[in-house]
């Protein structure tokens, strides 16, 4: 999987989900494939060719003026000429391995954490379950603490971090945690499973 991040210091925060997703992808279009300056993440090659391989569906699931949102896009896969390997496009909207997004689980968090809304309240408007919600908030925790660091996780609370998610700095600061850390925030499944048919 490749990992671009570039939208949130790109746009304002009026757009769709599905319209950041798009503006994230236009720099993968065919036409753009080679002056794609893009290192293969399984193979390391600096430069390799990248060639349009398929593509495939998933939901993108967003709240957007006051209503839950779900679009079906389409997951470009490319492959790298060094090592044949396949790699999807993945921007920062998504979440690897889930259908919400990266924008609807921060406002779960931010009704949650404001304590404006009971926890069914916050269930019924976004059409989640509690467990759901609960998971979130500990897989929030935790990634706020690799993303802060300890001493500055104990001194800043969660409504002083999630205000500060988007902002012009979110994309760069998003691209660190993966670096840093080989997984995406708040991705809570790491691998799909693999079943062998024999």
């Amino acid at each position: 999987m490749i990992r671009v991040f570039t939208i949130f210091c790109k746009l304002n925060f009026d757009f769709s989900a599905l319209k950041l997703f798009l503006s994230a992808m236009e720099e993968f279009s065919v036409e753009r494939l080679p002056f794609l300056d893009l290192p293969c993440p399984f193979c390391g090659a600096k430069h390799p060719k990248w060639s349009y391989y398929a593509s495939y569906s998933r939901f993108l699931i967003s709240f957007e003026k006051g209503k839950i949102v779900t679009y079906t896009i389409n997951i470009t896969r490319l492959i790298c000429s060094s090592c044949k390997h396949t790699h999807a496009i993945l921007p920062e909207i998504i979440i690897p391995y889930g259908s919400y997004s990266l924008i609807f689980i921060l406002n779960v968090l931010r009704d949650y954490y404001s304590h404006s809304m009971t926890i069914l309240s916050i269930c019924n408007k976004y059409e989640i379950s509690v467990s759901t919600l609960y998971a979130w908030k500990k897989l929030f925790a935790i990634h706020k603490k690799l993303w802060l660091g300890f001493l500055e996780d104990i001194s800043k609370s969660c409504c002083d971090f999630l205000s500060s998610i988007p902002s012009a700095s979110t994309s760069s600061e998003l691209q660190t945690f993966f670096s840093n850390h080989g997984f995406s925030f708040l991705q809570g499944v790491f691998r799909t499973a693999r079943f062998n048919s024999s």
